[in-house]
């Protein structure tokens, strides 16, 4: 077995749009990080990006960008958004709107092919300098203290707040941490000298401390990997995946501006202490295996009605907003179908990649189906409708990922468990 890293800088220039607003200050750049993995027949490539999310057509352009390089098929290259809130939305489809409603485009033409060129470049180079592994490793470490469930379901079995990132109610922080799942997981690539070579990081919570505030980050995964860069030695090529966080956040222990520095190098030790736990693995052949599903459409993302509301809307946001899911319902029928992947490497290490913004209900599932194995989970990646992906209950306790935040139904429960079933059913 052999890997490669590499690593691109895609923080946008100074007066460029972010996903909710405009880009006048950096705070902690953002990065394009990704690992490819060889084991002599079958080449994959794992990429995590310092996006809120990739939509439509740029989806598939990157993947085949970072395939063509590395040589492998698209179907084996899985790439993934952190959803960091102020960072960059990356959605062509979405530019003519922006330019009609705010004067500016959303994804820079210039600023999305040089970046492609420069992940082009990053790949290559990373295939020329593949390293051996020696041996797997894998680490799993309860966390308290960051993720809590931000759905607060009252006796009814209704939801009455939602307990937000930047949560300041002292009501609210009081109240449970709800379902989550507690466990940071990594995965290491250990060196013939015995060092790590490569540790990804897994972990299910909404990523941000802050945001709307016109200045560039990648919060606090981005700190917590420049504080375990330090801490774990620069030879240790260090990378990140939110998982099914979609429902959960930092927002029971939110305490303002001091959120950032106090939550990153929480993470940040908590990756630490996993690299420095790692347990060793066998290592051995790469298994890929996809499960598509069609997520079920809601019947009001229709053209009619929504020409209709836009018709009514005076103000910019709510127009973007409209023209959005336009896009979307024009091109539902490209979009509808995303796939759920189950990476094995060897007998004792697996990883699952899933859509949009899944709620940690579907990462508990994958894990409680094979729960005597190790089993990372990665969201945000096929994101052509940027939607969430709530489960059936969620529709009718309400709460905001079933509202006006997802373009599905509540059938979209049972073919995404489905989807789960199949990919995992094999190692049952």
């Amino acid at each position: 077995m052999k890997i490669g890293n590499f690593i691109i800088d895609v923080t946008p220039p100074a007066g460029n749009a972010i996903a909710f607003g405009i880009n006048e200050k950096t705070e902690i750049p953002i990065f394009i990080r990704g690992l490819i993995i060889d084991d002599g027949k079958t080449r994959i490539v794992l990429a995590a990006c310092d996006f809120i999310n990739i939509l439509g057509k740029a989806y598939g352009q990157m993947r085949k960008v970072i395939a063509n390089a590395a040589g492998t098929g698209v179907r084996n290259v899985f790439l993934h958004s952190l959803h960091q809130h102020d960072s960059v939305r990356i959605a062509l489809e979405l530019n003519e709107v922006y330019r009609q409603c705010t004067g500016r485009e959303l994804t820079p033409l210039d600023y999305y092919n040089k970046m492609n060129d420069e992940l082009k470049q990053a790949v290559s180079q990373a295939v020329e300098n593949l390293r051996t592994v020696k041996n797997l490793a894998t680490a799993e470490r309860r966390i308290s203290g960051l993720a809590s469930n931000r759905r607060l379901v009252g006796a009814d079995g209704k939801v009455y707040a939602m307990r937000f990132a930047m949560c300041t109610d002292p009501k609210l922080q009081n109240e449970p941490t709800g379902l989550i799942d507690p466990l940071l997981r990594s995965i290491g690539f250990i060196g013939p000298d015995n060092k790590p070579l490569a540790i990804m990081h897994f972990y299910a919570s909404h990523p941000q401390t802050a945001y709307l505030r016109n200045r560039c980050s990648s919060d606090v995964p981005g700190f917590a990997l420049d504080y375990a860069a330090k801490h774990c030695g620069d030879d240790a090529f260090q990378i990140y995946f939110t998982g099914c966080g979609g429902n959960v956040t930092f927002g029971k222990y939110y305490q303002g501006e001091a959120s950032l520095k106090r939550f990153g190098e929480r993470l940040g030790r908590e990756l630490v202490e996993n690299c420095n736990h790692l347990e060793l693995k066998r290592p051995g052949k790469i298994t890929v295996k996809h499960a598509l599903f069609e997520l079920p459409l809601k019947a009001e993302m229709n053209e009619k009605d929504l020409l209709d509301q836009l018709s009514k809307t005076e103000k910019a946001n709510e127009k973007i907003n409209l023209i959005r899911r336009l896009v979307i319902s024009r091109n539902w029928e490209k979009w509808k179908k995303v796939s759920i992947s189950r990476i094995s490497i060897g007998e004792d290490v697996n990883i699952m990649s899933l859509p949009d913004e899944a709620v940690v209900e579907y990462q508990l599932y994958a894990q409680s189906l094979i729960p005597e194995k190790f089993l990372a989970c990665a969201a945000y990646a096929d994101t052509a409708d940027g939607s969430y992906i709530p489960t059936a209950a969620m529709y009718n306790e309400g709460g905001y990922e079933p509202g006006g935040s997802t373009m599905t139904t509540a059938e979209v429960e049972p073919r995404m468990r489905a989807a789960i079933d199949q990919v995992l059913t094999d190692l049952r």
